[in-house]
Parts: C-alpha cells; sequence; structure tokens
C-alpha cells in the first residue's frame, strides 16, 4: 500500500538526486550569466529555444504522461511481454513522429523564427541568427522524445532515481561548453550543446532501463490501441502538464518588443524560479503518478484519494517557504549567481523583480501538476486540457493589459495570477469528478504551512543585517560573492530548520512520520 510514509521516503530520495542535477544547473546558469549576459545574441538564443528546447520540454513531459497509464492498462490486460512490446513500439514511433516535425522544422525554421520574434526586432540580422539557431538546435526534439519514453518506463517500474538524475549529464554538457568552447563556438555552439545534452541523458537513462528488464526490438505497429490512446492523450496534455512553459514562451514572446536583454532577464528569472519546481515539485509528480494510476485504473477510489492527499500536503508544505524564501531573499540569490561578466548591476535589479513576481506562482504551478495528474489518472484529460487552456488565455489577456506599464515584472505577475485562477478552478471541478477529497485537511496543512513559514521569515530576513556586518570584508568581487553565498547558506539552514520544528510543533503528521522514520534509522544504526 503506498502511503503518507512511503511517498515521504520516496520523495526524500528523489529530491537528493534532484537537487544535484539543479546545482549543476546553477552553476550552468552563472556560467551562461557570465559568457553571454543579457545582450540581443542572448534574446536570439531565447527565442530560438522557443521553438525547439521548450517545445521539446513539452513533448518530453507529455509523453511521459500518457505512457504509464497507457503501460499499466497493457501489462494489466496482456501481461509482462506485451507491456515491453508497447514500449518497444512507442519508442519507434516517436522516433518517427518527431523526425518528421524537426523535418519540417528546419524547412520552416525562417518562418518559425520570424514567429518568435518580435516585428520591431526583426531585422535580417536578427532573423538570420534566430533561424540558424532553430536549425542547429531543433533536432533535440527526436532525443526528448525518447528521453520522454525512458522517463515514463523508469517511472512506472519505480526506478526514480536515474529519472530524477536525468538533468545532470545535460547540465555538465553545458558546463563543459561554456567552460573550454564559448569563445571558438559562441552562440551556435551553445545551441549544438543544447542538443548533445539531451544525447547524453539517452545514454543516462540506458542502463537503468536494461536493468529494468528492457530490451530493442523493432516494433512498428499503428493499430496497436495502447499506442493510439497514449498518442491521442498526448495531444491536450502536449498543453496541460507543462502549461507554465507555454505561459513562458507568451512571455518571452511579448519581451522580446521590450528594451534589448528584457528577454533574457524573462528567462533567468523563470530558470531560478524553475529549479525550485525541478527539485521538489518533479519529484513528487514522478512518484504519485505511477501510484494514482495503478490504484484509479483498478477502481480503488479511496486508496487514489489517499495518494492525491499526501501530495497536495506534500507540496504545500514545500512551496509555501520556498515562495517566502525567495521573496525574501531573491536579490542575494541573483546577485550570487549572475551579478559578474556581462551580467550588469541593472540586469541584477529587473531580474530580482522579476524572480520575486514568478515566485508568487510556485504554489500554484506545483499544485496544478498534481491535479493534473489525477485527472490523467482516471482518464480525463480534455479537463486539464480546458483549463490550461484559460490560463493562457487569462495570462496573455493580462500580459497586454500590463507589460507596457510594468515590464518583465508585469508579465512574470501575469503568470502568477493566471496560475492561480486556473488551480482554484481545477480543485473545484476535481470535486466534481471524484467527491470528497478532505479539501478541509489541505485549509489546516496550509494555515499551519503560512504560520510556520512566518516563522521562518523572521530568520530570513537577517541575511540583510548579516550581510552588512560583512560588508567591510568584501573587498573584491571574489570575496563578496563568497561571503554572501555563506551567509546566504547559514540564514537558509537556519530558516529551514526553524520551519521544520515548527511544523512539527504545530502537530503535523507527515513531519512527524518523517521525525519517527529518521529516528528509526539512527536507532537501527547505532545497534548494529
Amino acid at each position: 500500500m503506498e502511503t503518507t510514509k512511503k511517498i515521504a521516503k520516496s520523495t526524500l530520495a528523489i529530491v537528493v538526486f534532484s537537487l544535484v542535477g539543479k546545482l549543476f544547473g546553477f552553476y550552468r546558469e552563472i556560467l551562461r550569466a557570465a559568457k553571454f549576459g543579457a545582450t540581443a545574441h542572448m534574446d536570439a538564443f531565447v527565442a530560438s529555444q522557443s521553438a525547439t528546447t521548450v517545445v521539446s520540454m513539452l513533448i518530453t513531459t507529455a509523453i511521459a504522461t500518457t505512457f504509464i497509464p497507457s503501460l499499466q492498462k497493457a501489462e494489466r490486460d496482456l501481461g509482462h511481454d506485451e507491456k515491453l512490446k508497447f514500449t518497444n513500439n512507442m519508442l519507434f514511433l516517436v522516433i518517427l513522429i518527431s523526425s518528421a516535425v524537426v523535418a519540417l522544422g528546419m524547412i520552416f525554421s525562417p518562418y518559425l523564427a520570424a514567429l518568435v520574434t518580435p516585428k520591431d526586432k526583426l531585422t535580417p540580422e536578427m532573423l538570420a541568427l534566430v533561424s540558424k539557431l532553430i536549425k542547429v538546435g531543433i533536432p533535440v526534439i527526436i532525443f526528448s522524445s525518447i528521453v520522454g519514453v525512458f522517463t515514463g518506463f523508469l517511472q512506472y517500474e519505480g526506478r526514480f532515481a536515474a529519472a530524477g538524475a536525468v538533468a545532470i549529464p545535460l547540465n555538465i554538457v553545458y558546463i563543459i561548453y561554456l567552460t573550454f568552447f564559448t569563445k571558438q563556438g559562441g552562440i551556435v555552439g551553445f545551441s549544438v550543446a543544447s542538443v548533445l545534452g539531451v544525447v547524453a541523458q539517452v545514454f543516462f537513462l540506458l542502463p537503468d532501463s536494461f536493468r529494468a528488464g528492457f530490451r530493442f526490438k523493432p516494433v512498428l505497429n499503428l493499430k496497436d490501441k495502447y499506442v493510439k490512446e497514449a498518442v491521442i492523450l498526448a495531444i491536450p496534455m502536449l498543453i496541460s502538464t507543462a502549461i507554465n512553459d507555454v505561459n513562458i514562451i507568451v512571455n518571452k514572446r511579448l519581451a522580446m518588443g521590450m528594451e534589448v536583454g528584457s528577454a533574457s532577464v524573462i528567462d533567468y528569472a523563470n530558470k531560478m524560479n524553475v529549479m525550485v519546481l525541478g527539485v521538489f515539485i518533479t519529484a513528487i509528480t514522478a512518484i504519485i503518478f505511477p501510484a494514482m494510476s495503478r490504484a484509479f485504473g483498478t477502481g480503488n477510489l479511496v486508496q487514489g484519494k489517499r495518494v492525491m492527499s499526501a501530495s497536495v500536503k506534500t507540496v504545500l508544505f514545500l512551496t509555501v517557504p520556498a515562495t517566502v524564501g525567495m521573496i525574501i531573499l531573491a536579490r542575494p540569490i541573483v546577485d550570487i549567481a549572475f551579478l559578474h561578466g556581462k551580467f550588469t548591476a541593472q540586469n541584477a535589479i529587473d531580474t530580482t523583480a522579476t524572480l520575486r513576481f514568478y515566485s508568487l506562482a510556485l504554489i500554484s504551478i506545483s499544485l496544478s501538476n498534481v491535479l493534473n495528474r489525477v485527472y490523467y489518472s482516471i482518464s480525463d484529460t480534455k479537463t486539464p486540457f480546458y483549463i490550461g487552456l484559460v490560463n493562457v488565455l487569462i495570462n496573455i489577456g493580462l500580459n497586454i493589459s500590463v507589460s507596457h506599464k510594468f515590464g518583465t515584472r508585469g508579465l512574470a505577475a501575469s503568470v502568477s495570477i493566471a496560475t492561480t485562477i486556473a488551480v482554484l478552478a481545477s480543485f473545484t471541478l476535481l470535486r466534481k469528478k471524484i467527491g470528497h477529497f478532505g479539501a478541509k485537511t489541505y485549509i489546516k496543512a496550509l494555515i499551519k504551512t503560512l504560520l510556520a513559514s512566518l516563522a521562518m521569515s523572521l530568520v530570513a530576513i537577517l541575511y540583510y543585517p548579516l550581510e552588512g556586518l560583512l560588508l567591510p570584508f568584501m573587498t573584491s568581487m571574489t570575496s563578496t560573492k563568497i561571503l554572501k553565498l555563506i551567509a546566504l547558506l547559514s540564514v537558509t539552514a537556519v530558516a529551514a530548520t526553524v520551519y521544520a520544528i515548527s511544523l512539527y510543533k504545530l502537530g503535523v503528521r507527515e513531519i512527524r512520520d518523517l521525525t519517527k522514520i529518521i529516528k528509526r534509522r539512527m536507532d537501527a544504526k547505532r545497534n548494529k
């Protein structure tokens, strides 16, 4: 039985692997800011990524998500051998489809470039550069599709470590390029690195896939009902599973019409926000989705609701303090990460303000990811699709209304408002689908989390007087960064401890269960 304790243990394990990957990603962003800053070339790269890497991420998420319920049905109905046959069939089918998409993308790259580049910046030089970057980067879609299949397969088999650590090889490739080859390859080479990084992910996932029983077999059956179901489900899921990415694409497109560097500011701020989502929320959804699919797929509504409840509460316990922490500590985080090289002080000010507004969406985006998985587990992809569509429309409407007045801050705030409205609608409609799911317990958990976060915030604010005390010792850029990092890590560690103790004192069951697990393990080690 998948209980709260099991989810807590599995989440803790996968968070460790995800955290390592995100730390590599954090260092990658530091290097990127130093090498390219917030410049016209980086704006061109960000624009091209909207047509390549971001789209490939959407495809990867959609494939991995639709793959799990279909795989569960194939094994339940026809057995283990059919599961492997279905996996190979899905693998070859997505390679075929994604290859066709890549071919079309290369042919129509000038039109894609014009689509992602605002008219006021659509100079022949910018258009040619964006078009070239799209051609270089678009093969990433093929390899991302393969990653999606293997990720779904491993999550279904309960092998979360490799899937959780998949960001590590991607970021290592980026770091190697930024460290050694930037001068030779420039921004075009950076696009090549984005493709090679995903190729590295494929090879990274293969050993665990083989250990889980996967074997390559040439299978391509377009009439397979399970494959058809997965592909049909993937179409609406393409938007609803990664609606935040769609909103970011819209924001980047509008930011390209602002002053030079605005699209880069949006991208830097969003990357910091996504890092938190990637560490914690990806871990939770990766673990709970197979569990919910099995529960709801076998008609065990009670168990499905139990897994959902544990997931929603875990999301609240993680994202509420993360939001508070990001708002309070956004400035030192941005300074430490980006303020050097070609990244200017004004870039840092703009990125800090934008990050604060983006962080307001952390809770709603995370809850939306969990609720979407509940819908998919009960074979409903239409509701998340329609909610996602409304989300995008609200975001676009707000963007158009406020972007000319508030710049990148307004764009980020629009995402936060739109996703909050969407997640409230998602809760309301889900209640009609599966009945009562303990909404009162969620409200109680939220109140306790807010109280604990308030206590934590009092500690987090101490960073600024501590920084003031260290100011006389900040005699160079290197010493400034090191001292700020030490102060930030120290304050964060104390704040996190205060938060955990506060939750424990407030009687949060999940924290007490986790404490019991840790105590049990420590006692077992002492008795050895």
